[in-house]
């Protein structure tokens, strides 16, 4: 039988090597990738806790709410390295109970928590107001409540409101909803990754 040989030489190869060569090596430097993840993380994070609806201490006090959680979304940094990308959100937030209970105790010098207990006091300290403003009291039902009453009538109280529950320590149950998913970081994550490698292969194009 006879046979019939066909050689096809296909040439072009070394360009598109080169071309591939080119987006390894740029690529080989993580750390702008990792920049523009860690940017895109931040920004979603703030984004994230902007949209957090938890005012249910001012809703029942009847105050306004006390912009909290724009505050720490504003605190929301980040930062990067060759190795690695980092969101960074003060301890202050308290949001770190996403992750675990919290537990909070007086500051140096100080034997108790002030927990607001009227409209008037929410969002504030006892320090914030003149002093005489209030006074000690312990309150008696199924059990003994120290508190800081209203001395004098003024206001939206009356005297001998509460103004705040005093507490020896407070305890904060884990709640992970207070910060972005594994599965949203992931998604946010692979995104940048992806819009980098685009806008790169863009500009070198």
């Amino acid at each position: 039988m006879n046979q019939l040989s066909v050689n096809i030489e296909v040439t072009g190869y070394e360009q598109f090597d080169k071309e591939l060569q080119r987006y390894r090596n740029a690529l080989a430097d993580r750390k702008p990738l990792h920049t523009s993840i860690a940017t895109d993380a931040a920004a979603f994070t703030s984004a994230y806790i902007r949209g957090l609806n938890r005012h249910n201490s001012a809703a029942r006090l009847g105050a306004k709410p006390s912009g909290f959680h724009e505050r720490a979304a504003k605190s929301v940094s980040h930062s990067s390295d060759d190795v690695q990308a980092t969101v960074r959100i003060p301890r202050r937030t308290g949001l770190g109970r996403a992750f675990r209970d919290i537990v909070i105790r007086p500051g140096s010098g100080r034997k108790y928590l002030t927990l607001p207990g009227h409209e008037e006091t929410y969002g504030k300290v006892a320090r914030d107001f003149p002093e005489g403003t209030f006074k000690f009291s312990v309150l008696k039902s199924w059990r003994t409540f120290l508190v800081l009453v209203f001395a004098e009538a003024s206001g939206r109280h009356e005297k001998g409101d509460v103004a705040y529950w005093l507490k020896r320590e407070v305890t904060q149950k884990q709640d992970r909803t207070l910060l972005p998913s594994e599965d949203g970081y992931a998604k946010v994550a692979r995104g940048s990754t992806l819009a980098y490698i685009a806008n790169h292969i863009y500009r070198s194009a």
